[in-house]
């Protein structure tokens, strides 16, 4: 397997699109009982955090051309092609999330507005991404497998790592109330994320059976892929039942970063693990 450029790709830009999405529903939630300062400076880590995964996304990414010099081509048929049009809108959703990270870091301010906007640029890239697969000759890519798969990831891998640098920051501020509800709203995530990978799962059964190409020359699927999925589901399993315990136990323990540090490795590490199988499937 020769894809893991786009392995990393997909799955910064998803983190990158993740953290976001929770991380500002956290605040909308959240910041009207926080002084600004401490809303701002809960909300600074994950923006940077997903600005850092979306620009090593793009840098990755250049590895797939044939001659990264010629990169900027893929933009000349975004009237007839799914690459031409994820490069366009990844660059507005990244354009758009280095002016927010800029005004908090440097202004201090929290432009919710144009968080917002760069949310939605950063849904419609994740949409982009999948057609980029499902409308491909490779049938194991078709229906909703690619497309639930890759926005399940972006809510599991999302929630976790943004409640992973939330919910200490709130704690040190002495906001308890509010650190447990960031750890419900981020697990409520991650639930609906894994929801959406069981709707990709059961998209691919579907699949079972058929020719694996519509094209020409037949593939033979690569071995050790079951194998794969079993040790993804382990993990998943793992870091969600950890990250339960310290939901149903006491989100204020001292010990909860340590253990949202673990459910997030577990998680991340699983997603790694899909993502490969994902890409082996059209190897």
């Amino acid at each position: 397997m020769h894809e893991w450029p786009l392995v990393i790709f997909t799955l910064l830009m998803q983190v990158s699109v993740g953290c976001l999405a929770v991380a500002l529903l956290c605040h909308l939630r959240t910041g009207g009982t926080l002084r600004p300062t401490h809303a701002l400076a809960a909300m600074r880590l994950p923006l940077l955090s997903a600005f850092i995964a979306g620009a090593l996304g793009l840098l990755a990414s250049i590895f797939h051309l044939g001659n990264p010099l010629h990169m900027f081509y893929t933009l000349t048929h975004i009237a007839s092609s799914w690459m031409s049009r994820e490069v366009l809108v990844t660059g507005i959703y990244m354009g758009l999330l280095f002016i927010s990270v800029a005004l908090a870091m440097l202004k201090q301010r929290l432009a919710v507005g144009i968080l917002m906007l760069a949310l939605l640029a950063g849904l419609v890239d994740i949409y982009v991404m999948s057609a980029i697969y499902a409308n491909t000759l490779f049938t194991l890519w078709g229906g909703w497998f690619t497309w639930s798969g890759f926005y399940g990831s972006a809510l599991l891998l999302g929630g976790m790592l943004t409640c992973t640098m939330v919910m200490p920051v709130l704690k040190t501020q002495g906001y308890q109330t509010e650190a447990g509800r960031v750890l419900r709203i981020s697990l409520a995530a991650c639930g609906a994320g894994i929801l959406l990978l069981l709707l990709s799962a059961s998209s691919l059964l579907t699949m079972v059976g058929q020719p694996a190409s519509l094209g020409i020359t037949g593939k033979t699927l690569p071995e050790g892929l079951f194998n794969l999925s079993i040790l993804r589901v382990a993990l998943l399993s793992l870091g969600m039942f950890t990250a339960g315990r310290l939901l149903c136990r006491n989100s204020h323990q001292r010990s909860a970063g340590a253990v949202l540090g673990l459910s997030s490795l577990c998680i991340v590490a699983a997603e790694v693990v899909g993502r490969y199988v994902f890409f082996s499937l059209g190897a």
